[in-house]
């Protein structure tokens, strides 16, 4: 009964049900209903993430488990990969956000504070994903992207922000041999580029990415930003038939 906020959801498989949202205990009153053996029970510290796996007619609770360090995080898409894991892309502002032996970044690159919203990101933020095995007992795989600025985050008040919860756009998506491909907003100018289309910041307040990571997180195969003099994000990503990358956003840039 504290605060909670839906924020994404996916299918399973077997028409089982994933939801993901933010939870915290604030405001007393209730604990997130973690279940016995989920991957973590405990509660970091001001907003987790709360995952909840249930079955095809919702009656049934498969799982609950927290997601976070000390600070504030927020999901932003949910998918399931191949092998039936679940993968999540979200927002951390935790230097102790738990993330796994081998991975690409386990080290929180920080920001500047986001304040006057609902989840506040006190040391600025990063982009993470990570991996979930189907029964949510283990964080198979886990790491943060990022730069010296916020990463996955639409700034407050920005042209591109006018709705509630706009700050948190991400999408996430995999292919059919499990790679994972991100699309989201930085506003660092030393983001890491690998092998992209655009390897510079363009200017104002953000840029577009998108990443292709390993199926196992440990590796960043490539990533590009997308933008002009301006603002932009990106807010959704998709493959065609052919298996080309179409990316939605918004811009702000007349040289976009």
């Amino acid at each position: 009964t504290a605060d909670n906020w839906g924020s994404t959801a996916t299918p399973g498989e077997n028409g089982n049900l994933y939801s993901a949202g933010v939870t915290n205990l604030l405001n007393d009153g209730g604990v997130f209903p973690a279940t016995t053996g989920a991957f973590q029970i405990n509660y970091g510290g001001l907003y987790d993430i709360g995952i909840l796996k249930y079955d095809s007619a919702g009656q049934q609770l498969l799982y609950a488990s927290y997601l976070g360090g000390t600070e504030s995080e927020s999901p932003h898409s949910l998918v399931m990969n191949s092998n039936e894991e679940l993968i999540v892309l979200g927002t951390t502002s935790s230097s102790d956000f738990p993330t796994t032996t081998g991975a690409y970044d386990r080290t929180f690159n920080g920001g500047t504070v986001v304040a006057g919203v609902v989840v506040p990101y006190r040391k600025g933020s990063d982009i993470f994903v990570a991996r979930v095995n189907q029964a949510g007992t283990k964080l198979l795989s886990s790491t943060l992207l990022g730069g010296n600025g916020n990463d996955g985050m639409i700034p407050l008040y920005g042209e591109l922000e006018k709705n509630y919860g706009d700050q948190l756009r991400g999408d996430v998506i995999t292919d059919a041999e499990d790679n994972v491909y991100i699309s989201s907003v930085t506003s660092s100018l030393d983001f890491p580029t690998v092998n992209g289309l655009d390897n510079i910041y363009n200017g104002g307040p953000t840029d577009a990415l998108v990443a292709k990571l390993n199926p196992d997180l440990t590796g960043l195969v490539w990533s590009t930003l997308i933008g002009g003099a301006g603002a932009e994000a990106s807010l959704t990503i998709k493959f065609d038939k052919a298996g080309n990358i179409l990316v939605g956003g918004g811009t702000t840039s007349f040289d976009f």
